[in-house]
């Protein structure tokens, strides 16, 4: 019997599969650590990892075989799967963008019509056409969709049909269709359809209907469709296998034909509609109160006497929502950490737009061409470059190789000689220390806070001054000798220090030769080539020029040296929904 690697064991950095040839793991790609993003000749991939205990090996070779070489738009493709003695896993390639999940988030009342029916005409084609197969994903959810340029792939296709049994690891139970809560699962494409109405009903309502049970708890009405499209989508979305869609491409058309031609809207105040529902109606009797009383007040209140204020209810927009939760945060955080101690210092960055690149023909191609960049929701980044006590603490609590100080002390300088795999270890660990999510820097984060939401070349000007920075004839007593205490010189605008020189910060990217294609909203770029990743900043060994905002260059994820370092960045989690 094989004695394969317990995948708990897993780590950031490590080699998987073939010694000569290997896969590097890079990040965890679920939360119980059975799949990871990893490089592999210059490619980035997720691997997924057989589970012994979850269903026999033999299955998970042949459904991973089986699922091999699906060409469509709409999917992220599946390779063969690895097998030795060791390592059992299947490969496919990474998406980008953000995950449904994330994405609906903007829009907790319902997206509008066209960004649904963007979103899922291309996953309805590609279901109907592995469904005419066979075929089948199993375990759509919010998760398993990612959306890029505004369109939706799915991920993971039939990765867990090998498994005798999905569970909550696997499928959001909210999703969960009736025959998978029976003692023998039963799985085939009805199940698809079955997941699909759901997301879609969450894509026109909200997330957050999918913790109600449906069909009943759908409104009478959607004000972007038709009464006789509504009623069919509310038909679909039961839970009965007959009721279920036979093509989702039909699902499509029917949505699509209200782009076009909408029914006219019935009179305004049908008291049909209104009273449809008895807290509907409740509330329209309250509101006709409240408005009866106001409307008394006015009139039969003296001119000369001051009038009672009438408080009316008014609903706030999903921005003023996260503009408020976003301002109420403190400014500055330093978590706890579960094992002892904080982790670093962050400042808090608000949302922006700013012009990205070489805005002054002091750099590289690679600077260009300059476009406008989004940064639609606030974060929060370190206001040091991650220092040697920091970085020690996680290495003694994880039992890894403390990193070479190169003689000049560690406490407060910032660490170096570290790889791009063990920041991204470091930020994983401080996830976990602190229940919240820590990563390294997108390039428009870091470009952005480096700017201190100014244009000039240096956020103190277009050229170098004693004081400001860590460089090779910077003006301090570092330059070309060593690193710099963190904090030495002057923050920025936003409170961050060193932005420019004392040491080059890894950042979450992959390396792109130009800013073609480049992103033009806040997100992590990554690409199928993905040997490189990106460097930012310049540091006390390089020349001033290498320390200007817009500069960058790559390096390979795992080397080292002693003139790179990092910091990270804390994300903000989005304002909890109101009460229904």
């Amino acid at each position: 019997m094989n004695e394969f690697y317990d995948i708990n064991k897993l780590k950031i950095g490590q080699h998987v599969g073939v010694e000569l040839d290997p896969y590097v793991l890079n990040y965890p790609a679920s939360q119980h650590k059975s799949a990871w993003v990893a490089d592999h000749g210059g490619r980035s991939f997720v691997v997924r990892f057989y589970e012994p205990g979850r269903g026999k090996v033999e299955d998970f070779l042949q459904n991973s075989r089986k699922y091999a070489g699906i060409k469509h738009q709409a999917i992220t493709p599946n390779y063969p799967p690895f097998y030795s003695k060791l390592w059992v896993f299947s490969c496919s390639a990474v998406c980008g963008g953000e995950n449904l999940y994330s994405f609906l988030g903007k829009y907790p009342d319902g997206a509008p019509l066209n960004v649904v029916v963007s979103l899922f005409d291309n996953i309805a084609k590609a279901l109907d056409q592995i469904h005419q197969k066979g075929l089948f994903h199993g375990h759509l959810d919010l998760s398993a969709i990612h959306v890029v340029n505004g369109l939706g792939i799915m991920t993971g296709l039939g990765a867990h049909h090998w498994m005798d049994r999905i569970t909550d690891k696997e499928l959001d139970p909210r999703l969960f269709p009736p025959e998978y809560q029976r003692k023998a699962q039963k799985r085939t494409p009805a199940s698809d359809r079955f997941n699909f109405m759901r997301i879609l009903m969450a894509a026109l309502l909200g997330e957050s209907i999918l913790d109600r049970d449906l069909p009943g708890a759908l409104p009478s009405a959607h004000p972007y469709l038709s009464d006789a499209t509504w009623k069919k989508l509310q038909k679909w979305s039961r839970k009965h296998d007959r009721y279920r869609p036979k093509s989702l491409q039909e699902v499509m058309r029917t949505l699509r034909a209200n782009l076009y031609k909408p029914e006219q809207p019935k009179a305004k105040a049908s008291p049909k509609r209104l009273s449809s529902h008895p807290r509907r109606t409740l509330y329209i009797a309250l509101g006709l109160a409240v408005a009866g009383s106001a409307i008394a007040a006015v009139s039969l209140w003296p001119e000369d006497a001051p009038k009672p204020a009438v408080a009316l209810a008014v609903k706030k927009t999903p921005k003023q929502i996260e503009k408020e939760h976003f301002e109420a945060l403190p400014q500055v955080l330093e978590e706890p950490l579960a094992s002892g101690g904080k982790a670093p210092k962050v400042e808090k960055i608000a949302p922006a737009k700013f012009q990205m690149g070489d805005l002054h023909n002091l750099g590289d191609d690679n600077e260009k061409p300059v476009h406008e960049v989004d940064i639609p929701h606030g974060f929060y980044i370190s206001k040091y470059e991650v220092t040697f006590d920091q970085y020690d603490r996680f290495a003694k609590a994880t039992g890894r190789k403390l990193p070479a100080d190169n003689g000049w002390g560690r406490q407060k300088r910032p660490v170096i000689n570290v790889s791009w795999y063990d920041a991204k270890a470091y930020t994983a660990w401080l996830s976990e220390q602190t229940n919240q999510e820590y990563r390294l820097p997108t390039e428009v984060e870091w470009e952005y806070s480096a700017r201190g939401n100014g244009n000039s070349a240096f956020w103190y000007g277009n050229s170098v001054k004693p004081g400001y920075s860590v460089c090779d004839s910077c003006g301090s007593q570092w330059d070309g000798v060593s690193s710099a205490p963190v904090g030495s010189q002057a923050s920025n605008p936003l409170g961050l220090y060193d932005m420019h020189g004392n040491v080059a910060e890894w950042v979450e990217d992959c390396y792109h030769d130009s800013y073609k294609g480049a992103p033009s909203k806040n997100q992590i770029w990554l690409s199928d080539q993905c040997s490189s990743r990106v460097i930012r900043g310049g540091s006390w060994f390089d020349i001033p020029r290498v320390g200007r905002s817009s500069t960058r260059y790559r390096a390979e994820p795992d080397l080292k040296a002693s003139n790179w370092g990092f910091r990270v960045v804390r994300i903000i989690q989005p304002a909890a929904k109101s009460p229904q």
